[in-house]
């Protein structure tokens, strides 16, 4: 099979994976309502949280930590997967932990098998840019140094700065907040302080609106992309260090030679 078009099935599994993962948490997890806090599978404390949550509700109440809605299940499987955890939304009832579990399993490994095969088609490209336009650059690790400054700037600029600035403007926030949060996402380290989708000018958002579901879709494509950019300066980078364990230095059992044969007959001959 083509290497292309198994790229695009691993992504087409991915996003078929992540919506029947989400599908079933939601149902796990459902918003909560009377029937729901007397769920015997729902512990004490979370049962509790949850009482004053509601009745204490208002434009700077906590972050909601159950989903709302099907994408906000989905966007909390992608902070899963992804291994970014903002905290936002967390799995409270014993059933959705282990479904979490069983989901984090598989989707963690597929995950980073496609962003292998991303970052290393990507640095393919930018090595064959280097060997073209970083010719008069003098020594490999030279121009191995300026490669990686030029993609760094490129991901400052395209992968932090412009979508910092538009996740500012869409979540009333500032310039420097939105370049955290994206760093913090695209890292993959995801603090949790600040988590997209909440508020849209101090007012709580509406998870039920076609424009906030396109949403949740757009930042999971712009981590998967942000990502990949990461995973490129791991390529390129670890293409100049040397291995961890040189070639020719593998521990090896050295065979100790065996002993020589004596032929049959020969000692009774000596002793004669």
């Amino acid at each position: 099979m083509d290497h292309n078009v198994r790229l695009v099935l691993l992504v087409v599994l991915l996003f078929v994976y992540l919506f029947i993962c989400a599908g079933m948490f939601h149902a796990l997890e459902p918003w909560v309502d009377a029937w729901w806090l007397k769920d015997s599978n729902l512990t004490d404390a979370a049962r509790e949280f949850y009482r004053n949550y509601t009745e204490n509700r208002n434009a700077t109440a906590p972050f909601p930590i159950v989903p709302r809605s099907y994408f906000e299940s989905f966007f909390y499987m992608v902070s899963v997967i992804t291994t970014i955890g903002y905290g936002h939304i967390v799995p409270v009832t014993t059933f959705a932990k282990v479904f979490t579990a069983v989901c984090a399993n598989f989707g963690i490994p597929l995950v980073i098998y496609i962003l292998a095969i991303f970052g290393s088609k990507v640095s393919d490209l930018v090595l064959a840019g280097e060997h073209r336009f970083l010719r008069g650059v003098p020594g490999p690790y030279g121009r191995r140094t300026v490669t990686v400054m030029l993609v760094e700037l490129f991901g400052l600029f395209f992968i932090l700065m412009i979508p910092g600035a538009i996740f500012a403007q869409l979540e009333d926030w500032s310039f420097g907040d939105g370049m955290w949060y994206a760093f913090v996402s695209v890292t993959t380290i995801g603090f949790g302080d600040l988590v997209s989708g909440q508020r849209y000018a101090g007012v709580e958002a509406d998870p039920n609106l076609p424009a906030f579901n396109f949403y949740i879709l757009c930042k999971f494509c712009y981590i998967l992309v942000g990502m990949t950019w990461v995973a490129t300066l791991w390529y390129l980078i670890a293409d100049v260090l040397p291995p961890v364990r040189p070639e020719g230095q593998q521990m090896q059992k050295e065979e100790e030679p065996e002993p020589e044969q004596v032929p049959s007959g020969t000692l009774l001959a000596n002793q004669a």
